[in-house]
């Protein structure tokens, strides 16, 4: 526990803390940025599946469409979700890039940020034209919505939180943990609030519904955007190396070998799709024709890869010999064209290691191992984003109704929640601007909101009365940002902690391999829910039978997700952590990527969609049960 005076200050004190234990001045304008952005984000991405699969039936009631088309329509909605997620974990390599080596964070984050603006206005305008019918427009524009988007939010990704590392100094490193910390609840804070009510605003409105809800979302991110332009005098900014000339070398070649994973995302779905439909015929001669169409008609793609890989190599090795510098890449192509002068008994990385040292020398190898064990991780992506998407799809065909007492329900618990949001929201950012507020002002607030509860629940005893509230298909998703914050301290509580009093802590590997096995769980648990739907009617199973599967999968989150990122700063060199960041995001690509590749399984039906899932989840967590048990790494922590 930290011994910070602001925590430890008498009841009724509004001291400011002393100068060690404050926040740095920018730090008020980055967290109100990224609570704006966050909400932005997931507020858009939760609708999206609603709304691309009404856009491609031409927002007619799905019960009139055929259902072959309405089915064509939910592959490619599900094909389009998933990518954009795939785009948005891709682009944080190049963001990075660009910020570290050419431009600096500070202009990365705001120039992108104006991007991330446009392209949620253009999701607003999309919903606009289709509502007066414009359906080719609404298509068009929302693409280019989804690419700028993309851009945006992958782009200020990776600078955000190495912007929030840059304010700090040995003097207050100790806050930077609970900086962290209040992040990860900002995250969640957005996605809870974003996911309730962008879709309720997308019911509402009507016609007018898309428009308004994408709407909502765009004015937050303008909001987060004014507010880390205002922090800009406030900021601490670290310049960009090398920059000039050298950056822009770096910047170039880094785009230019991402070519390969561009053109994967932007036409890899349309041609899994033919194999796949080929697949479904069960004639080999369907495959062997899918095989050669596309081979006619995408050969220049694939020219366009590795034109891109090749050029960007040619850069990336003109910029080498100007200066060399000790990057993943930059090492292990100086052994490559060393190997020559090695001895028999020296390995690969000799020559780095002659000229470097010992550090250099360990990097790429101890990130080549990472990637391997983390490869199978990108299969446990694939199943987590699908509760943006196949999820939706399932809550769908669920009955939505849920019936709560009348007094409480109106009087305490939506208007609490309100209140207490703003509460929460007005205290965490005094916090972190040095003022706190006075511990007897929170408790006064905490004991007011329980006597108000109270007084609800006497009222509902005298009067009674039930209201039913019709939920919407994507506000299930919102059980996920509260369950993450009640199943880590759980975890912590019920689990590591006693572990570790037993001399037999459940180490990093071990827990993400558990976690691996519980999402296939989760989705063995959809599948069966699925089964039950398409068995017994729409409309008989309740929505909240998803809470069982979200439990799972959100608990699978914690212990993949937030054990992953531990795991992969502490195993890579200091030299290394930023790239090996840059790849666990590429593992979400990959894994959306995945979806994307198979969403045309669908037709079959959701369950066979699900359980197809649950078994490749399943092969993964034993795949990666094999490699974590065959995995010999290294700590590297930074020096004190």
């Amino acid at each position: 526990m930290s011994s910070s005076t602001a925590t430890s200050l008498p009841s009724g004190s509004p001291v400011t803390p002393p100068r060690g234990d404050r926040f740095p001045p920018g730090i008020p304008y980055i967290v109100g940025n990224e609570g704006a952005e966050r909400f932005s984000f997931y507020g858009m991405r939760q609708i999206l599946y609603i709304y691309l699969t009404s856009l491609f039936v031409g927002f007619v009631t799905e019960s009139a469409v055929a259902p072959d088309a309405l089915a064509e329509a939910k592959v490619r909605a599900t094909q389009i979700v998933h990518l954009f997620n795939a785009g948005v974990y891709l682009f944080p390599m190049i963001g990075a890039i660009l910020a570290d080596r050419l431009l600096g964070k500070y202009r990365v984050i705001f120039w992108v940020s104006l991007i991330y603006c446009a392209g949620q206005a253009a999701m607003s305008f999309a919903g606009y034209a289709g509502a007066m019918g414009n359906l080719g427009g609404a298509q068009a524009i929302v693409f280019l919505g989804l690419t700028l988007v993309a851009l945006g939010s992958g782009g200020i990704k990776p600078c955000v939180s190495a912007n929030v590392g840059d304010q700090f100094t040995a003097k207050n490193a100790h806050l930077v943990t609970r900086i962290f910390q209040i992040f990860y609840f900002m995250i969640n804070f957005g996605s809870f609030f974003a996911t309730v009510l962008t879709p309720w605003l997308y019911k509402k409105y009507g016609i007018y519904g898309p428009a308004v809800a994408f709407g909502v979302p765009g004015v937050l991110m303008f909001l987060a955007t004014v507010v880390f332009w205002l922090g800009k005098n406030k900021f601490i900014r670290v310049p960009p190396q090398p920059g000039g000339k050298l950056g822009l070398l770096d910047f170039v070649a880094s785009s230019l070998m991402a070519t390969p994973l561009l053109v994967m995302v932007g036409v890899g779905a349309a041609v899994a799709e033919e194999i796949v439909q080929a697949g479904m015929s069960g004639q080999a001669g369907e495959v062997v024709a899918a095989l050669q169409h596309i081979a006619a008609e995408y050969w220049w793609y694939a020219l366009i890869a590795l034109g891109g890989l090749g050029l960007g190599m040619a850069i990336f090795g003109v910029r080498q010999k100007l200066q060399q510098d000790t990057g993943f890449f930059a090492t292990l192509l100086y052994c490559w064209r060393e190997r020559g002068t090695r001895r028999p008994d020296e390995d690969f990385w000799t020559p780095a290691r002659t000229r470097y040292g010992d550090e250099v020398a360990d990097g790429p190898p101890a990130v080549l191992r990472i990637i391997v064990v983390f490869s199978m991780v990108s299969v446990f992506w694939a199943l987590f984003d699908q509760h943006s998407s196949t999820w939706v799809e399932q809550a769908k065909a669920m009955d939505l109704q849920l019936t709560m007492p009348a007094i409480v329900w109106n009087w305490w618990v939506w208007p609490g929640v309100i209140v207490s949001a703003l509460f929460g929201a007005a205290w965490l950012f005094l916090w972190v601007g040095n003022h706190p507020i006075p511990r007897a002002v929170t408790w006064g607030y905490l004991g007011l909101l329980g006597a108000w509860g109270l007084g609800a629940i006497g009222a509902q005893l005298i009067i009674g009365g039930r209201v039913v509230i019709d939920m919407l298909p994507a506000q299930i998703a919102a059980t996920n940002p509260l369950m993450v914050m009640v199943i880590i301290p759980l975890l912590n509580v019920l689990i590591y902690k006693p572990l570790e009093r037993r001399g037999r802590p459940l180490r990093p590997l071990h827990r993400m391999t558990i976690g691996m096995f519980l999402a296939s769980l989760a989705f063995v648990a959809v599948a069966l829910i699925q089964a039950r739907i398409e068995a017994v009617g729409q409309g008989q199973i309740h929505v909240l039978w998803q809470v069982i599967p979200f439990f799972i999968l959100t608990t699978a989150e914690v212990l993949v997700s937030v054990t992953g990122l531990e795991f992969a700063y502490t195993q890579a060199p200091r030299a290394m952590k930023s790239t090996i960041m840059g790849f666990w995001l590429l593992c979400v690509t990959f894994g959306n990527v995945l979806v994307a590749f198979l969403a045309p399984l669908e037709k079959l039906s959701l369950a066979t969609f699900f359980w197809t899932f649950a078994g490749l989840m399943a092969a993964a967590a034993v795949a990666f049960l094999i490699l974590a048990a065959r995995y010999k790494g290294k700590t590297y922590l930074q020096h004190a």
